[in-house]
């Protein structure tokens, strides 16, 4: 029976080790969730717990924290070994070079880290793991990917236990939920494209629960946990109209938590809405991107038209449903007029969350290549720090206005009126002010949408200011690492 540490650095759930902590275990194997994050002691807590293996999932910009946190335990610990896996690994494998890490997880994790334990137990060999890369003399190991696990329902519930060692968690009202895997669309700054050919001819890439399998689920957590409201993590929860209607109806009979989710506005039509509604919809989220359709359809391929967006906004507003926006700046091609049309359409729509990032070229994206291709070089993997809310790592004329830009974003659109002013105040040099109130407004929106308190909200955010760090642009030299196979 192994041991297994796994750590994360937010508050907010993190469903992937949360499946993976439940299929350890039921396969006999112990497995705990930690969190490290400011006002907590995880590092002492791990050691506490005496793991044989110690495994972070981590997104690019992310893996710097994981990559120091298993520099000082292997300091101390030198013969236990480091797994990593999720978003930045899977596209960039190759960091399995670092000599802090042992392996490293491509793709779906459950059935891989069950075989590594019992590898690590001695039943089976660590370097003929599917999934798995890792070292031996020197050489790296690279393994395929298994199949895709097509039933879903055969997967354990999340291990939501680790919530009950911290208090901010314990007393969350709201928990998170995910109906099926696997995105059918293949926009350009997503890297979804990328694993639909790392998995191409190894099963179903789009598969669904059933409803009854995600509405027991519910059910049990309801019963266990005090929340008043669900959230739901699909990329898109409004896929499959033939899986969502009958859903929609087992969820307003048996659980009638109000809930959120994201939809897809080429997707969103009266029927969906209507069902939305009455199954307890508060709020829905889906992505406009940018406000000049030929930029978001040629260069982010997201296959949405301004009036997709339009209808969508007129219905929710028509059923009373609250939405937000995805908004990016910082776009190949983009310029400030370009962004300011990003403002405008949604100051049309008058969302209720405008949300705005600066894109971040991602190890695994079509956008990413752009970028290379723009600049004739390419991009060093480890550029990218923990953020998507402060700076792009790509410099332009304008960049310096757009990432001022998305500071004000939100205030632009809520009061459009202020728009002069704001393309007045974007011209100075980026300052903590303008960090502070963007901070500001991102927190109102989250105190809105997910409904939680003041004081809930700034113990989330001391926690959480790995997020609001600044990425600081580097030389773009010429690069001499090995491409990653999957990118």
């Amino acid at each position: 029976m192994a041991r297994f540490a796994l750590i994360q650095n937010l508050y907010t759930e993190n469903l992937g080790l949360m499946y993976l902590s439940a299929y350890l275990q039921r396969q006999g194997h112990e497995s705990r969730i930690f969190v490290d994050v400011h006002g907590t002691n995880a590092f002492a807590e791990v050691e506490a717990y005496r793991p044989q293996a110690i495994g972070f999932s981590c997104t690019t910009g992310m893996h710097h924290w994981a990559l120091d946190f298993a520099r000082r335990y292997k300091d101390k610990h030198p013969d236990t070994p480091v797994l990593l896996g999720g978003p930045h690994p899977t596209f960039y494998p190759w960091i399995i070079r670092d000599p802090v890490v042992d392996y490293v997880c491509v793709g779906e994790g459950e059935g891989a880290i069950v075989d590594l334990a019992r590898a690590l137990e001695g039943e089976g060999d660590p370097t003929k793991i599917a999934n798995i890369w890792t070292k031996k003399d020197g050489e790296i190991i690279s393994n395929p990917v298994r199949p895709l696990i097509q039933d879903l329902d055969s997967l354990p519930f999340p291990d939501r236990t680790y919530y009950d060692r911290y208090p901010l968690t314990a007393r969350e009202t709201s928990k998170n939920f995910v109906s099926g895997r696997g995105c059918a669309y293949k926009c350009n700054f997503c890297a979804n494209h990328t694993l639909m050919e790392l998995y191409h001819g190894k099963g179903k890439w789009v598969r669904f629960r059933s409803a009854e399998n995600v509405i027991e689920e519910i059910r049990q957590v309801k019963a266990n946990y005090p929340i008043r409201f669900v959230g739901f993590s699909d990329d898109i929860l409004i896929v499959n109209k033939k899986w969502l209607f009958p859903f929609l109806e087992l969820y307003r009979k048996e659980i009638g938590l109000p809930f959120l989710s994201t939809v897809r506005a080429n997707l969103v039509s009266e029927d969906v809405v209507a069902a939305l509604k009455e199954a307890g919809c508060i709020s829905c989220v889906f992505g406009v991107e940018s406000g000049v359709e030929k930029i978001r359809n040629e260069v982010l391929a997201k296959g949405v038209e301004d009036e997709h967006i339009y209808q969508t906004a007129s219905l929710f507003k028509k059923y009373r449903i609250r939405f937000g926006t995805y908004n990016m700046v910082g776009l190949p091609g983009e310029t400030l007029n370009d962004a300011f049309q990003t403002v405008k359409i949604n100051a049309k729509i008058r969302p209720d969350f405008p949300w705005c990032s600066v894109l971040q070229p991602y190890p695994g994206t079509q956008i990413r290549k752009r970028v290379e291709e723009d600049l004739g070089r390419e991009l060093p993997v480890d550029e990218i720090g923990g953020s998507y809310f402060t700076t792009s790592v790509v410099r332009s004329r304008e960049m310096r206005q757009l990432e001022n830009l998305q500071k004000f974003f939100h205030l632009a659109v809520r009061f459009p009126m202020l728009q002069p002013l704001i393309r007045l105040l974007i011209k100075l040099p980026p300052n903590p002010i303008y960090q502070l109130i963007f901070q500001s407004c991102y927190a109102w929106q989250l105190m809105k949408r997910s409904r939680i308190n003041f004081f809930t909200l700034l113990r989330y955010g001391i926690a959480s200011k790995r997020m609001f760090t600044k990425n600081e642009p580097v030389d773009l030299g010429p690069v001499k690492e090995k491409p990653s196979p999957v990118s």
